[in-house]
């Protein structure tokens, strides 16, 4: 179940959490995604999947980003057979059209997911260097996702705009958990540096 895979490093689940928004494939990158830098990059580019998706409404001139292609674990043990090594696609899902409210709804089941996620991780082990990293990659995705929405705001209906709201909530509390994520994070890398140091010097 997601509900394991999701919160692998012991956080609490929401009461109200729901998977039904991600497909089969996400679910399996989240089960497999178990570090929690990770874990942030895939939840990252779930997110921007589905603004992506909301802007290419809102902004016909604008195209969601193409998956990133993922190397076939099993291709080199089958390069002697062409047809095998060729990928198959199980289960093809059917388009579907979805409204902007809609994508913006599963956003924020997302950013919700996401912000669990870095609560969680506050007092899990990791190496500080790779989650710092995703942090800040993460912050900067928000920002730019906070700017996209606060220009949309005149042109949305009520309903858009009462998700749009809880999204901006979210965004504004994730933000803060990120900095203070980014804050430990960077003074665990210095005390680390300090005790090498330490320990450089009392070889000589």
């Amino acid at each position: 179940m997601l509900v394991l895979a999701c919160y692998w490093w012991g956080g609490s689940l929401r009461a109200d959490a729901k998977d039904d928004y991600l497909t089969a494939d996400e679910i399996e990158q989240l089960r497999e995604a178990q570090e929690p830098h990770l874990r942030l990059k895939v939840l990252g580019e779930l997110l921007e999947n589905r603004l992506d998706k909301a802007r290419a409404i809102k902004d016909p001139g604008s195209k969601p980003k193409p998956p990133e292609p993922k190397p076939d674990k099993k291709k080199n043990n089958k390069s002697d057979n062409p047809v095998a090594a060729a990928p198959v696609e199980k289960n093809p899902e059917p388009a579907k059209s979805k409204s902007f409210l809609a994508w913006m709804e599963e956003y924020l089941q997302c950013l919700e997911e996401l912000s669990d996620n870095v609560e969680n991780f506050s007092t899990s082990p990791m190496e500080p260097k790779a989650y710092l990293k995703s942090l800040n990659k993460l912050e900067s995705t928000l920002q730019e996702h906070t700017q996209w929405i606060d220009q949309i705001q005149g042109e949305l209906d009520r309903p858009e705009k009462k998700v749009v709201a809880e999204i901006s909530d979210v965004l504004e509390e994730l933000t803060e958990d990120l900095k203070a994520a980014s804050e430990k994070a960077t003074e665990q890398i210095k005390l680390l540096k300090e005790a090498e140091k330490a320990r450089s010097s009392r070889r000589r």
